[in-house]
């Protein structure tokens, strides 16, 4: 199955996930920082939207010719995150940023960007 293909599923199967965690209460009061992004957004449209992005990430790394490894996308993982966090890309998750400090919304970053690659080699 394509990698970008894997990403997108990943990437919406993941949302929903954290969307069904945050309801039943993981997270504590906020859901990790995220409660306030699914407010704004919506169930079906953060989910397409991870989905995108997930898609979008997935086809810049591939482009960008880099050897299609975990320690690569560990990397990528971290610098998007950064990217993220300092840009403030989408000020609904500014509760998560606030919730999770560098290294743990980086590792939260590493692990989407990782899955895919495990799923294809897992098939």
């Amino acid at each position: 199955m394509n990698l970008v293909a894997i990403a997108c599923f990943t990437g919406f199967a993941g949302d929903a996930a954290l969307q069904a965690g945050a309801k039943m209460g993981m997270g504590g009061p906020t859901g990790w920082g995220l409660k306030e992004y699914f407010r704004q957004h919506g169930a079906a449209e953060s989910m397409f939207t991870a989905a995108g992005m997930m898609s979008l990430f997935y086809s810049l790394f591939i482009a960008s010719g880099l050897p299609i490894n975990y320690k690569n996308l560990a990397i990528y993982g971290v610098l998007l995150d950064l990217v993220f966090r300092k840009l403030v890309i989408f000020h609904s998750l500014e509760g998560y940023y606030e919730f999770f400090n560098y290294f743990w919304s980086a590792v939260w970053g590493i692990i989407p960007l990782c899955l895919p690659l495990f799923i294809a080699r897992s098939l």
